[in-house]
Parts: C-alpha cells; sequence; structure tokens
C-alpha cells in the first residue's frame, strides 16, 4: 500500500509516525528547511506513546515524482489546503483516497471541490503535537485519537485499519460525524481565538473574571450558530467543555492558534471566528463577542503582515 503524507507539522508528523512504524511505503512532502531536516536526520518522534524512534521514509518537495497514490493524508493549516491538493493532484486517480486532517468543519467539502478523481474521507484529531526547532515531532501526551467518515461505503473502514494501532493512535468511526466536527469547530472557535487575542494559557484565561465571562460567551454563541445549523448537540456542551479545558487538562497549555499569533504568523483566524461570523449571518445569529475578538484578531494580523513586508 501507497501512502503518502502532506504537511509534517505536529499532527503530521505524528500520522506519519504510525504509518512508518507499521508499512514500508510512506512518503512525506516537505519543503526547504523541513525537507532537509527530514531527509538528513529522519522523521524524529519522541512520544509517549511511540517513545523515542527515528524513521526514514522518503522525503520530497515533488509530489508527482512518487507517482499515484492509495491513501493520501493532508495536514497543513487550513488556509493551505488548496495548494496542497494542486500539487498532490498527480498522485490521485479514482481510487485514491484523501483524508484531510485539520481544524474546522467544511474542509472535507473543500476538498471535494477541488478534486476531479478519488474518494474523500472526514475527520477530526484530537492531539496535542509540535515540532521542535531541529523539525522532531514532540507529543507530550498519552493520547491520540482521531474520528472518521466517509459517504462512500467501505472507504471510511479501509482508512480505520490503516490508522488503528493500540496504544499509538486509536481510529474511530462516529455514529454522527458532524456532531463530533462542531464538538471540537466551538471548543476552537472559543479556546484558539482566547488564547490567540490574550496571547495567554489557560491559566491566564482563569485568572480573570472577564475572560471567564467572555470565554462562556465564546462557546454559547458558537453552540447556537451550530444548533441553528441542525448539528444534534447536548444542551450541556459548552458547560462540558468549559469544565474540561479548565478542570482536566493542564493550565499552562496554549493552543496553536496562539503560538502562531505569538510568532507573528499566519493564524487559522478565518478558519475558526471568521467562518462562524460568516455562517452565524447567514443563519441570522448573534456573535457579538465573536465578532468583537474576531474584528480585534484581523486587524492585529493585518498590521503584523504589513509591518513584516
Amino acid at each position: 500500500m501507497k501512502l503518502m503524507v502532506s504537511g509534517i507539522g505536529g499532527v503530521g508528523g505524528y500520522i506519519s509516525a504510525v504509518l512508518c512504524a507499521h508499512y514500508p511505503e510512506v512518503t512525506l512532502i516537505a519543503r526547504k528547511k523541513r525537507k532537509d531536516a527530514l531527509q538528513q536526520k529522519g522523521l524524529v518522534i519522541h512520544s509517549q506513546c511511540m517513545g523515542e524512534r527515528v524513521f526514514h521514509p522518503i522525503v520530497t518537495d515533488a509530489p508527482s515524482e512518487a507517482g499515484i497514490q492509495d491513501i493520501i493524508f493532508i495536514c497543513t493549516k487550513t488556509f493551505s489546503l488548496p495548494d496542497a491538493i494542486q500539487a498532490l493532484l498527480p498522485c490521485i486517480d479514482a481510487h485514491t483516497i484523501v483524508v484531510p486532517i485539520m481544524n474546522g468543519i467544511d474542509h472535507a467539502n473543500i476538498t471535494r471541490k477541488l478534486l476531479p478523481a478519488g474518494h474523500v474521507v472526514d475527520s477530526l484529531i484530537y492531539i496535542t503535537s509540535s515540532y521542535a526547532e531541529d523539525y522532531s515531532i514532540v507529543h507530550p501526551v498519552s493520547y491520540a485519537r482521531i474520528f472518521i467518515s466517509s459517504p462512500t461505503a467501505g472507504i471510511a473502514e479501509k482508512v480505520q485499519s490503516v490508522l488503528q494501532h493500540d496504544g499509538e493512535l486509536d481510529c474511530q468511526i462516529p455514529a454522527d460525524m458532524d456532531a463530533e466536527l462542531w464538538k471540537k469547530y466551538i471548543t476552537n472557535c472559543a479556546y484558539n481565538t482566547m488564547t490567540a487575542y490574550y496571547v495567554c494559557t489557560t491559566r491566564k484565561i482563569m485568572e480573570s473574571a472577564q475572560r471567564i465571562a467572555e470565554f462562556h460567551a465564546l462557546l454559547n454563541e458558537s453552540y447556537q450558530v451550530g444548533c441553528a445549523a441542525g448539528v444534534h448537540l447536548p444542551a450541556t456542551l459548552p458547560d462540558d467543555i468549559f469544565n474540561r479545558l479548565t478542570h482536566h487538562r493542564n493550565l499552562d497549555m496554549t493552543s496553536s492558534m496562539e503560538r502562531d499569533a505569538a510568532a507573528h504568523k499566519h493564524t487559522e483566524l478565518e478558519t475558526f471566528s471568521g467562518h462562524l461570523v460568516r455562517l452565524a449571518r447567514s443563519l441570522r445569529v448573534p456573535v457579538p463577542v465573536t465578532q468583537k475578538f474576531y474584528i480585534a484578531l484581523k486587524a492585529r494580523e493585518s498590521a503584523s503582515s504589513n509591518n513584516a513586508r
């Protein structure tokens, strides 16, 4: 089986490591310094689940050289998805399965619109992982769980058979994928937005009554939009998410969006607040706190981008 991963960051790097541990034909798509590091040192991972491992898959910045693939995992940021798909087109035919693993709720639909052939599997992942300065993958927690779904019979099951490895990655096919996507999306629309805006950890949110109130408001607004969109969500969901993030998580943790904001990088603001604001407008659901944060973060990101030119 020929497997490919595009986007070798924290998520893509961990997925790549799991695949490399069990399959001989794995190709990684990487560019510039990341490609050089992977070719010279291999895929290095420090993981609570997988331990200290080094793998030596094929690494290239020219996907077409690898030929047609059986399954391709795209683990880029959402805003890079169209470019990633364009580069991968020579590797896709009618039998190829494409699995975009990224934040948001519309990445599978975007992928379907851009692909002339192949099957698309929807997904979401729960993992805490990142890459270090040397491009090694750091996975400091004891869990990695992914949900997948496909409208085509047998396709999700095929991907599950590739990804499911006890102790390394738990791959599930849920009864209601939309509900699962929105549970994580609501979390991200609140938590990633808050931590990026204040450039802070969970602890810094919990130390301020104003920030706690804003956090609750962001959770409730995104929950209302999800319900208005017809997604079946439990009434306790906003409180459940708040309690999980503030009572069952390391308070010194933060989000990938906060790390990108702190480094003055392009963030997934449009994936979270931007998309939610536009969807809320179309559904006529008021989201004043979400909109306030979105406008402020967009202005800040625009100013940072202008200063970098």
